[in-house]
């Protein structure tokens, strides 16, 4: 069990998901991106460079997470991830509240993001409620 509620593994899952479904997608397809999120008839100019700017904020989000996945071990590491989890609920929530109000996505697009969150949350809360060896 403790392979599978293993904080590092979790912590490299929500790097990889992030990176890929946050960062690659919004500053690849940044057009695709406003598209799907504002409705093809909402889109102005200004959007597609906003999507691609978002996507490349969060890759350096990326590599401060990798950062920490590298050089942090032990509880420092788990508090860290804990941190980590929290910041990115706050965002993910945030976004699925404030999208669903004004009629942007579909608060089914963040479940994903969201069992993350809680998941990497949750391996991190019991790797610091285990006894220091």
């Amino acid at each position: 069990m403790s392979k599978v509620l293993n904080v590092k593994v979790w912590f490299w899952v929500v790097i990889v998901a992030n990176g890929v479904f946050g960062g690659l997608v919004s500053s690849l397809w940044a057009a695709d991106t406003a598209e799907i999120w504002w409705g093809a008839e909402n889109v102005q100019a200004h959007d597609e460079f906003y999507e691609r700017l978002i996507g490349y904020m969060i890759f350096t989000l990326i590599f401060v997470l990798i950062g920490i996945a590298v050089l942090v071990s032990g509880r420092v590491f788990h508090q860290l991830a804990l941190i980590t989890s929290g910041s990115l609920l706050f965002a993910h929530l945030a976004g699925m509240v404030y999208g669903n109000a004004n009629g942007y996505g579909s608060p089914g697009e963040w479940v994903v993001p969201l069992v993350l969150d809680v998941v990497l949350a949750a391996t991190a809360i019991r790797a610091l409620r285990q006894p220091s060896v």
